[in-house]
């Protein structure tokens, strides 16, 4: 132990002259009397009782001692010696997980009372800096020894609605790795933390909690169906067994719904499932999640449908039938409308000549800057996939294509190759040459009788979006934290106004609420989603770092304790002095 104030440790003198007041006796004044007799039985008694009442002082002495020399040393300020008195970084977990719990408290609640014990008992012993962490380092107190600082700077910090980001984990870790301070992690548990350094000082405050919420969400018109939607959803749970929940598709202002679908929640990540809506139209929808959980913000999800903006497509074949048939059927549902060649964004073709248009081209043939190598015709070849996950094959079975007439042939260098034969040849694959691009099918569309297949549409219409970019200019929702390139040239940026009715106008922007956003380029408005949309926050299962055995300071500290103790020791010499007093 040793003393913060030993100076103030001179103040023990006072127990001198305390005892020499003790001892100094008042001599009664000698008075005659005639009543001896009365006197005599007194004096008897009190020389009886003249030992328990000395040993009755000398008890009232070391009690009013006792209770000067723990003044004196609260004055002092001890301190028990734990560690090695660096200064404390106090990092608090300040991403949504920490939102969860019940109706009386939540972690982020629990976190602050254990940084706030914490603070008091330091009690200005030592520098102190409190630290939130979400997707960056936020200082709410720099280094300071005092404790009223330090607790205000607690007691306003929240929770921070996006998660923490890899950046601000190895700024953390940086300062872990340090020599002139401690780094001490307040946190939940959750997952994600993974790259957290091992010199981080992990405080865990809660187990794993039952929770469920939607970690992933979409919303895409269907090529060729006019108003018909797909909705793709996927939920996490880490409930400890399975349980019941609905998942509701409605409008924003919630007076409209469209499905309920029934869901089985199991431990884990579910895997994604996609349904079709009808009778949809341009505007904000919501996903629901209904479900009795820890933490409601993963429960509900705002997605912004936009409009279909007709893409001008142009044929250019010597059987152009079919094409003509199928850019019908989509300009009727409102995604491609037909075009000259002179007007259009794209061109279909058969042909595959080099002109300044995008190009889907079908039934490869001749020499063209799409391929290379030109060979004999592939006997029955069998579709597999090179690239999973690519936009172009998200609604799109490639697998069960017939690609008779399929050619061999070189892709162009830099070609991003989608669907391949067994033997290596390429059968979807997109290309790049004198600044234009091309989706090329390699298949007679007549042979393989793709005209009847119901992908020949599904095809067109999905690389004509490719080819525009319109697939990947802004999508329904976005996980929360993310940073996005908005639609619109850099000399006429749009005008972007978030949940809370800010406005900027900006060509890009982080996504830091939740809720529905808007985009205003020229006279097209177009709006999008923000949602939680992380697994890692959904998932409450105790998974991230394992708690340290930090040796920490905690509670009161050790001359409040003193001075507590004092206190009743006064108490309690009062009550004797006054039974002594007054019998």
């Amino acid at each position: 132990m040793n003393f913060l104030a030993p100076n103030l440790l001179w103040g023990l003198l006072a127990l001198i002259p305390l005892s020499l007041i003790y001892f100094l006796k008042v001599r009664p004044r000698r008075k005659q009397t005639n009543a001896y007799f009365l006197w005599e039985k007194i004096l008897q008694e009190k020389a009886a009782s003249a030992l328990f009442r000395r040993l009755r002082d000398v008890l009232s002495l070391l009690l009013i001692a006792l209770v000067v020399a723990m003044i004196v040393m609260a004055m002092a300020r001890p301190k028990v010696q734990t560690d090695d008195g660096r200064d404390l970084l106090l990092v608090i977990d300040q991403s949504p997980s920490m939102a969860a719990g019940d109706d009386r408290e939540t972690v982020f609640e629990e976190a602050k009372k254990e940084a706030t014990n914490i603070v008091r008992a330091l009690d200005g012993s030592r520098r102190l800096a409190v630290v939130g962490l979400a997707d960056r380092l936020d200082f709410a107190s720099h280094l300071s020894d005092s404790p009223k600082d330090l607790l205000d700077a607690i007691e306003g910090m929240k929770p921070s609605p996006v998660p923490i980001s890899e950046t601000a984990i190895r700024e953390v870790n940086r300062l872990a790795d340090g020599r002139d301070s401690r780094v001490i992690f307040l946190t939940d548990g959750h997952g994600g933390l993974g790259s957290l350094s091992e010199k981080v000082e992990t405080i865990r405050l809660k187990g794993p909690t039952a929770n469920a919420g939607i970690v992933a969400a979409d919303l895409a018109w269907v090529p060729g169906k006019n108003g018909v939607v797909s909705f793709f959803y996927k939920v996490a749970s880490s409930f400890p067994t399975d349980k019941s929940a609905e998942l509701i598709l409605k409008d924003a202002t919630g007076s409209r719904i469209l499905r309920v679908i029934p869901i089985l929640l199991q431990s884990g990540i579910s895997e994604g499932e996609t349904i079709e809506v009808g009778e949809m139209v341009a505007g904000s929808w919501v996903a629901e999640l209904e479900v009795a959980d820890s933490l409601p913000a993963d429960n509900t999800v705002v997605m912004g449908l936009n409009e279909q903006r007709r893409i001008r497509v142009a044929v250019s074949s010597d059987q152009p039938y079919f094409f003509e048939r199928s850019l019908e059927a989509f300009a009727q549902a409102g995604g491609l409308q037909m075009a000259e060649v002179e007007s259009a964004e794209v061109l279909l073709t058969d042909q595959g000549a080099a002109t300044s248009l995008q190009q889907i081209v079908f039934r490869p043939e001749g020499e063209s800057v799409w391929w290379q190598d030109l060979g004999e015709a592939l006997e029955q070849p069998v579709p597999l996939i090179k690239a999973e996950g690519h936009p172009l094959l998200r609604h799109l079975e490639a697998e069960s294509i017939n690609f008779s007439g399929a050619r061999q042939l070189t892709a162009p260098e830099g070609s991003v190759v989608l669907v391949e034969s067994e033997s290596g040849i390429p059968l979807l694959y997109k290309a790049r040459a004198d600044g234009m691009e091309a989706i090329v099918v390699n298949l007679d569309p007549s042979v393989a009788e793709f005209f009847l297949s119901p992908w020949f549409p599904v095809l067109i219409y999905d690389g004509a979006l490719n080819l525009t970019g319109e697939e990947a200019s802004l999508r329904t929702v976005y996980p929360v934290g993310s940073r996005i390139d908005f639609p619109g040239e850099s000399e006429s940026p749009a005008l972007w106004t978030n949940p809370k009715g800010q406005v900027a106008r900006t060509t890009s922007g982080e996504l830091r609420q939740t809720g529905l956003h808007r985009l205003q380029l020229g006279a097209d408005q177009r709006v999008f989603g923000v949602g939680l949309l992380r697994s890692e926050e959904t998932l409450l299962d105790g998974s991230g770092p394992a708690a340290s055995d930090a040796q920490l300071e905690r509670g009161r500290m050790l001359g409040w304790w003193l001075l507590a103790i004092a206190l009743v020791f006064v108490c309690v010499e009062s009550i004797l002095y006054h039974r002594r007093k007054l019998g």
